[in-house]
């Protein structure tokens, strides 16, 4: 049996955050997360992985839809089926009705206390998509050395537009102003977009991580599908690339409905405009100025190369 690991951080307890309820702040890297975030720390930070998992692991609304080389899959069967999305067990944001089923049917005895997509994910006898918004020092420090991970990053601006139009503006009700203030006091859920990036360009030699810019996808899809084709070993030909660089075309997902999670309570549509730089101008001058002052500082701090900070 594995040794279960317990996670190096401590715990600030605060009141409810929007429509998050009681929050927790996790030491030390100050990341706001939902307070059943603690129930399953440890069991996220001990989550045993495979050598032909793949891992998606980015900060929230970061162009995450895009999957390669399981089209038909796509095409049939909604994201809540292809992926395990682990932070579910304490974010509940995709309909849950399913993963009880599916877990009863598969385990009658299994406790859903104990997490309904941890326990999926390790039912699971085939390969697996795992999906987490969480940061490096949050997930089993062995990841890399079990599997591959991917990690998508993309310019700040275009990330917080994405964020506000499709998700903040339905479930906290909260304005494309507040949510840049929200980031610039660094208090807001997953904690600093920076911490999360710091977090994965810290280890971006690693053989097993592959980093992706949603602005390099824009700008040649062609060419990020086959560094991603090599770097997965999943051996696409040109012509079945193309196919996929179609599949993922944003307008196409946008239309397709099992591109987007089944969420909860959630309306209007899951994808924003798929521009670059769509929420720049946006804000007033004022916080505009303050935002791209606040993104240049942290993007010298993360490394003087580092690409699409503003």
């Amino acid at each position: 049996m594995t040794t279960q690991r317990e996670i190096p951080v401590s715990y600030e307890d605060r009141d409810n955050f929007l429509n998050f309820g009681k929050v927790v702040i996790v030491k030390p890297s100050d990341t706001m997360l939902p307070a059943g975030y603690k129930k399953f720390a440890n069991a996220i930070y001990n989550f045993e992985y495979r050598r032909d998992d793949v891992c998606l692991f980015t900060f929230p609304k970061s162009g995450t839809g895009r999957h390669i080389g399981e089209i038909e899959r796509a095409l049939t069967e909604s994201l809540n089926n292809r992926v395990y999305f682990v932070d579910n067990d304490f974010m509940h944001r995709f309909k849950e009705d399913d993963y009880r089923l599916k877990l009863k049917n598969l385990c009658p005895d299994a406790k859903e206390d104990d997490g309904l997509v941890l326990q999926l994910a390790a039912l699971e006898k085939g390969r697996r998509l795992i999906w987490s918004h969480l940061s490096f020092d949050l997930q089993n420090p062995d990841v890399l050395d079990k599997c591959k991970r991917l990690e998508k990053l993309q310019q700040f601006l275009k990330y917080v537009g994405s964020l506000y139009f499709s998700a903040l503006k339905t479930f906290g009700n909260a304005s494309l102003p507040l949510i840049a203030e929200t980031f610039l006091s660094g208090k807001a859920i997953y904690g600093s977009y920076w911490h999360h990036a710091n977090e994965a360009w810290k280890r971006r030699d690693h053989p097993n991580l592959h980093i992706m810019f949603y602005e390099d996808m824009k700008a040649d899809i062609m060419a990020e599908l086959r560094k991603l084709n090599e770097f997965l070993g999943t051996n696409l030909t040109e012509d079945q690339l193309k196919k996929v660089a179609e599949h993922t075309n944003f307008n196409n997902m946008k239309e397709n409905p099992t591109m987007a999670p089944n969420s909860v309570d959630f309306k209007g549509s899951f994808f924003h405009t798929g521009k670059v730089g769509s929420s720049k101008g946006q804000l007033s001058p004022e916080l505009d100025a303050r935002v791209d002052a606040w993104v240049k500082e942290n993007a010298s701090k993360l490394d003087p190369a580092f690409k699409y900070a503003f």
